[in-house]
C-alpha cells in the first residue's frame, strides 16, 4: 500500500510554484530518465483511451467534520463522500488494501486494554474487526503483495503477518521510529529513526540509513522505486527531495507538472495529477485537493466543508492496467546482462509442452549458455553439467533425494521445480506448494476463530502434508480435525457421495481441506443445499470462478480461497541457475518465510472479498483459460534478478 498524500510543506511549496508558473513553458512530460542507480528507467506514460483503469481510483481519508475523526471515503471527483466508520472513537489514518477490497485504519474504540489498535474493515465499512494485539498502534500501510501490514507501537515499526496472525517488532531500538511504508515491490519498508530516513528489508534485516544531516518531514516511496521525502537537504539540491535507497543521486522533485511524476493520482478519465491535503488557502482547516495543469484554477478542492480533512490513500492496483501486478516489479527496469559462462545447464524430469517451451526460450536467449536433457539426475551429473534443473513433485523427490545430494556433493547445484527438497546446501526450490498448503489451512482455520470441526484430506499421507497440519494445529485446542489419507488408486476417494456422507454425519464442519484441491468440491458445495456450508479452496479455472462470483451476487453463504500460481517456472530456473553460476548472491530476504532454500514467490489470493475485481481484464492478463489452471506469466529475467539476487 502506498500514500500518494504530499506533506503539508510540500503542498505549501509546490502551490507558490504552480500559482507562479502558469504562464511559463509547458510541463514536462510524463517521462522521467532516472540514473543507472534507480530501479527503474521509465515512469509509467499517462494511459491512451484504451488504457480504461481496472480499479478505480476512489480516496479515502480522515475527517473531523462530525466532530471526532471518521474514516471517509470518496470518488476521485470529490462525489459521493461517505463515512464509513461513524463510531464515537477517533478513526484515523485509514490505507486501503492494495484490491481496494478492505481498509485498515487506526482506533482508539473501547477494548479491555485500552489504547489505540489497527483495524481493518471492508470498503463499505462492514465487517469491522481489531487486527493488532499491542496497544497504541497507529499509521498501518498495507503491503502491495496484500499479505501484510506494517505499523508502529511506542517508537517501533511492528509486522503483521495477515494469514499467520504473526505481530513482529521489526526495529527494537532505542530510537524514534515511524512513519514506515512499503516499496511498491513489497519487498523493503522505509522509515524515519531520529528524523532520517532508513530502509529495511520487509523480514526487518539490513537496516540502513539513507539520508544525513537536515530536517528530513516524512518519506515516500516514488513509483518507479526511489524515495521522496520534504527534507531541507544539507547541501541545498532540493527541499521536494527525490533520492535512491543508497542516498544518492538526489535530485529536485520541483513543483508544477513534477511530482505527479513520482506520486501520481489518476482521474477517471485517465489523467495523471497530484493529490495533497492541507490549508493552502488559510482557511483555518485542511482539505482535500487535486493539483494539474488540466484544471482552470490548477488546484481542484475535493472537500468543501469546515473539517480537517486529511491522510488521504488510494489502492496500490488503481490506475491504467499495466500496474495490475505491482508485486513484480516496474515493467521498465534496466536490462540484465545476458552474457556469461560458458555454462551447461542440464534438465530433466517432468518437462513438457508450456514448461518445455519456457525452458528452450530462456536458454535460447542467454549467450554462451547451452542446454542438454538428461533421462534423470544421475545422467547429467555425468555429463558433466554446471547446473541441473529438475522438474519435480513432493513425490518424486523422495526417489530423487539422493541423487540430488550426489549432484551438490559434485559442486552441481540443482533448481528444483514444483517440489520443496530440504536438501541443506546446493539446492534450490522454485516452488509454492508449501505455501499454498499453509495459507489456505490457516486461513481456513482463521476464518473459523480458532475453533470447530474441519475436515483434513492428506493425499498419499504425505509427510510434508502433516508437519504443516500438525504445526497449524498444535496452538488451537478448540479445533477438532476429522482426519483422512485417502491413496491415488482405485476409486476417487474424494467423491460426491463421500463428502455428502461426511457432512451429513457432521453437519458442523466448518472447513475441508485437502493436501490436493479437488475442482468437483465446488460444483457440489454450489448446487447442494447444506444448512452450514463449509469452507474450501476454488480452483483457479475460468469456469468456477466466474460462478464463484455469480453464487457471491445471488446471495449464496459459500465461501472459498483460490491461488493465482506463477507459472513459467522453468523459464525462472534456467534464468536463476544463469545468475547464480555468474556469481550473483541471494537477497537476504529471497527464500520464503520460514526457509532457506525454497525461492520466493508473490503469490496471488483470492477470496470472497476480492473475486469481483478479478472476473474480466485482470484474468484475461494470465495465463490459462477455460480448462486450465489460471497462472501468473513468468517473470522477466529483469524481475528475477532484483527479487531474488542482490
Amino acid at each position: 500500500m502506498k500514500r500518494y498524500a504530499l506533506f503539508l510543506a510540500s503542498l505549501l511549496v509546490a502551490a507558490m510554484l504552480l500559482l507562479g508558473a502558469c504562464a511559463q513553458a509547458p510541463a514536462p512530460t510524463a517521462t522521467l530518465q532516472p540514473t543507472a542507480a534507480a530501479t527503474a528507467t521509465e515512469i509509467i506514460p499517462t494511459p491512451t483511451a484504451t488504457e480504461e483503469p481496472i480499479l478505480p481510483c476512489n480516496i479515502v481519508f480522515d475527517s473531523d467534520r462530525d466532530g471526532n475523526r471518521e474514516i471517509y471515503s470518496m470518488a476521485p471527483d470529490g462525489s459521493n463522500q461517505v463515512n464509513l466508520s461513524n463510531d464515537p472513537a477517533d478513526d484515523t489514518d485509514p490505507v486501503w488494501s492494495p484490491d481496494g477490497s478492505q481498509i485498515a485504519f487506526t482506533s482508539d474504540r473501547p477494548t479491555d486494554e485500552g489504547g489505540r489498535y489497527i483495524y481493518i474493515m471492508q470498503a463499505d465499512g462492514s465487517d469491522v474487526r481489531k487486527v493488532s494485539t499491542y496497544h497504541d498502534s497507529q499509521r498501518p500501510d498495507w503491503s502491495p503483495l496484500g499479505n501484510q501490514i506494517v505499523y508502529e507501537i511506542n517508537d517501533d515499526i511492528y509486522l503483521l503477518d495477515l494469514a499467520a496472525g504473526t505481530e513482529v517488532n521489526l526495529t527494537n531500538s532505542p530510537d524514534k521510529d515511524e512513519q514506515a511504508k512499503f516499496s511498491p515491490d513489497g519487498t523493503r519498508i522505509a522509515w524515519l529513526r531520529g528524523g532520517q530516513v532508513y530502509v529495511m528489508n520487509v523480514d526487518g534485516s539490513n537496516p540502513t540509513q539513507v539520508t544525513r544531516g537536515g530536517e528530513v518531514a516524512g518519506v515516500d516511496w516514488s513509483v518507479d522505486g526511489r524515495l521522496y521525502s520534504v527534507w531541507e537537504q544539507p547541501d541545498g539540491i532540493c527541499k521536494n527531495c527525490i533520492y535512491t535507497t543508497d542516498g544518492n543521486d538526489i535530485q529536485d522533485a520541483g513543483g508544477k507538472g513534477s511530482i505527479q511524476q513520482f506520486l501520481p493520482f489518476w482521474t477517471d478519465e485517465g489523467d495523471r495529477v497530484e493529490m495533497g491535503f492541507g490549508d493552502i488557502n488559510h482557511t483555518g482547516h485542511e482539505d482535500v485537493f487535486l493539483v494539474g495543469e488540466i484544471f482552470p484554477d490548477v488546484f481542484k478542492f475535493l472537500t468543501h466543508d469546515a473539517g480537517n480533512n486529511m491522510n488521504t490513500d488510494i489502492a496500490a492496483q488503481c490506475g491504467p492496467t499495466h500496474g495490475l501486478y505491482p508485486q513484480y516489479g516496474s515493467q521498465a527496469e534496466e536490462p540484465v546482462s545476458t552474457s556469461g559462462g560458458p555454462f551447461t545447464i542440464g534438465y530433466t524430469g517432468s518437462i513438457d509442452g508450456t514448461m518445455q517451451q519456457d525452458f528452450e526460450t530462456a536458454c535460447s536467449e542467454l549467450e554462451n549458455i547451452t542446454c542438454v536433457h538428461g533421462e534423470n539426475i544421475t545422467a547429467l551429473i555425468d555429463q558433466g553439467v554446471d547446473a541441473i534443473i529438475n522438474a519435480s513433485n513432493r513425490w518424486d523427490l523422495y526417489g530423487s533425494g539422493p541423487a540430488v545430494h550426489d549432484a551438490v556433493g559434485a559442486g552441481i547445484p540443482v533448481f528444483m521445480l514444483n517440489a520443496d527438497s530440504d536438501e541443506p546446501n546446493g539446492v534450490f526450490n522454485l516452488s509454492v506448494e508449501k505455501e499454498v498448503a499453509t495459507t489456505s489451512l490457516v486461513w481456513m482455520i482463521k476464518s473459523m476463530n480458532d475453533k470447530g470441526e474441519i475436515a483434513l484430506y492428506n493425499f498419499g499421507d504425505s509427510g510434508l502434508m502433516n508437519n504443516i497440519i500438525e504445526n497449524e494445529l498444535k496452538d488451537r485446542p478448540e479445533i477438532s480435525p476429522y482426519r483422512f489419507t485417502p491413496s491415488y488408486e482405485g476409486s476417487n476417494p474424494f467423491s460426491d457421495g463421500t463428502v455428502k456422507a461426511l457432512l451429513t454425519e457432521h453437519p458442523s464442519i466448518g472447513g475441508i481441506w485437502s493436501s490436493e484441491p479437488q475442482q468437483d468440491l465446488f460444483w457440489l458445495l454450489k448446487d447442494d443445499t447444506f444448512k452450514n456450508k463449509p469452507l474450501f479452496e476454488c480452483i483457479a479455472k475460468k469456469e468456477i470462478l466466474i460462478e464463484w462470483k455469480n453464487q457471491i451476487d445471488a446471495g449464496s453463504t459459500l465461501q472459498c480461497v483460490s491461488f493465482i500460481r506463477p507459472g513459467g517456472m522453468a523459464y525462472d530456473g534456467v534464468y536463476a541457475a544463469f545468475f547464480y553460476l555468474n556469481g550473483s548472491k541471494f537477497r537476504s530476504d529471497a527464500f520464503a518465510q520460514g526457509s532457506t532454500n525454497t525461492l520466493r514467490f508473490d503469490l496471488i489470493m483470492i477470496t470472497n472479498e476480492t473475486i469481483p475485481l478479478w472476473i474480466g481484464p485482470k484474468l484475461e492478463a494470465l495465463n490459462g483459460g477455460e480448462n486450465e489452471l489460471y497462472t501468473v506469466p513468468h517473470l522477466t529475467p529483469q524481475e528475477i534478478k532484483s527479487l531474488w539476487f542482490e
